[in-house]
């Protein structure tokens, strides 16, 4: 027989513990729960007979804890190295008990609307005409054949992603997170659907899971969540970007009816029909209308150009008839004013002939030659009538008709 040390015995164990038994899920009552300083949290599972001791990281702790608080713990048993106590080590927690899983639940949920990932306003419009779902629901449920059906009935062409994962129970939390971030990942899907069918408080843990929730507010993608009945309202419901009744609900609301939009393409496309045939109706009236008023507009021109024409015919008689009379008339009293003109100009010119005799006969050169002169000073250019009028040594200047005698006056006798 082999012969172990302690610490060989201990990590075997361990190591049997680990692989052979592996993760359990264990139901009891909380005892001793206690945080000491550091990152772990301690508490004993106990029942009528027995006691387990547990522990867990501080962070993974995601329900509220109290000494007497029905539990179900997940996780793995094993033995500590030192002291070689057992224990188990506790990976996730659901609560046990309608009024304990009710005061969580309404914790949880003020916790979160403070944070705001309950806010109307974040969330996000479907897409109106998808063609890749993802999906995440228990491939044993019955939500999953209801929405794969209604999903096929109502529209063609859909590529859905399935993606298996419990719904309730311990590890479903880590199953439906990881659902949720492999298919943001993959980005592949244009909305996700989150569903299952009905069931207790209990039941519904999973979709009340803070990790969950978050990993709902934390998808790029849109989530239609359905989850039970009317009746039941999850967490996951208010954090989804649009909440279905059932889950035959999310599948109505991810996808149209091709039957109902086949139905408003003949509607739009008889009322298209019907309004282009009555918009035809009234257009042919309308060019009619204006067809008769243009050919009416046209026969009153063509009466009243044919009106003028006559008139223009009538008046252009007339008018000619008058221009000639008036060239008559023109021509004779250009006659009469040239005749008159004539006599006139004749009249003139003999008067201007006697005129021009007349200042002949008077002007100062025709005395000059009758034997006439003129006397004047020659500086100041003054004609000479009186002998008082010049002085001895004078020069005076005498004008006769042809030439002139320069002389200078001698004492006055």
């Amino acid at each position: 027989m082999k012969i172990y040390s302690v610490s060989e015995f201990v990590q075997t164990i361990r190591d049997y513990l680990s692989e052979t038994i592996g993760p359990v899920v264990i139901q009891g009552e909380v005892t001793n729960f206690r945080q000491p300083k550091g990152n772990l949290v301690y508490f004993e599972l106990k029942d009528k007979e027995s006691r387990i001791l547990c522990f867990m990281l501080f962070w993974e702790l995601k329900v509220p804890m109290e000494d007497g608080a029905e539990i179900r713990v997940l996780g793995t048993p094993s033995l500590f190295k030192g002291s070689g106590g057992f224990h188990i080590r506790v990976q996730e927690i659901e609560l046990v008990g309608e009024g304990a899983l009710r005061r969580a639940l309404e914790a949880l949920r003020t916790k979160m609307e403070q944070e705001g990932l309950f806010a109307p306003e974040r969330k996000r419009t479907l897409p109106p005409f998808p063609s890749r779902i993802g999906l995440v629901t228990s491939p044993d449920a019955a939500a999953y054949t209801d929405v794969l059906r209604i999903l096929k009935n109502r529209w063609s062409g859909l590529i859905i992603k399935f993606f298996p994962v419990a719904v309730q129970g311990i590890g479903s939390i880590a199953q439906i997170v990881k659902a949720l971030e492999y298919l943001n990942r993959e980005q592949d899907s244009e909305i996700i659907i989150l569903t299952r069918g009905g069931g207790s408080l209990e039941d519904l843990q999973s979709f009340n899971s803070e990790e969950v929730v978050r990993a709902i507010f934390a998808s790029r993608i849109p989530v239609v969540c359905g989850v039970g009945h009317e009746r039941d309202i999850t967490l996951a419901d208010l954090a989804a970007d649009q909440r279905a009744s059932t889950p035959s609900n999310a599948a109505e609301i991810a996808v149209p009816d091709k039957r109902e939009i086949i139905n408003t393409i003949d509607w739009e496309t008889g009322k298209i029909e019907s309004n282009f045939s009555s918009l035809l109706e009234k257009t042919g009236e309308a060019i009619t209308e204006k067809v008769f008023l243009l050919e009416k507009g046209i026969q009153d021109q063509r009466d009243r150009f044919v009106y003028l024409y006559e008139k223009l015919g009538q008046n252009w008689r007339s008018f000619v008839q008058n221009f000639l009379w008036q060239q008559e008339r023109l021509q004779s009293h250009l006659g009469r004013i040239s005749g008159k003109f004539s006599s006139v100009l004749e009249t003139i010119k003999e008067r201007l002939a006697v005129q021009e005799r007349l200042i002949a006969t008077l002007s100062p050169q025709a005395t000059l030659e009758r034997g006439y002169s003129l006397t004047y000073l020659k500086d100041k250019q003054k004609i000479i009538k009186d002998s008082q009028e010049v002085r001895s040594g004078d020069s005076i200047t005498t004008r006769l008709a042809k030439g002139n005698i320069n002389s200078k006056v001698n004492p006055v006798t």
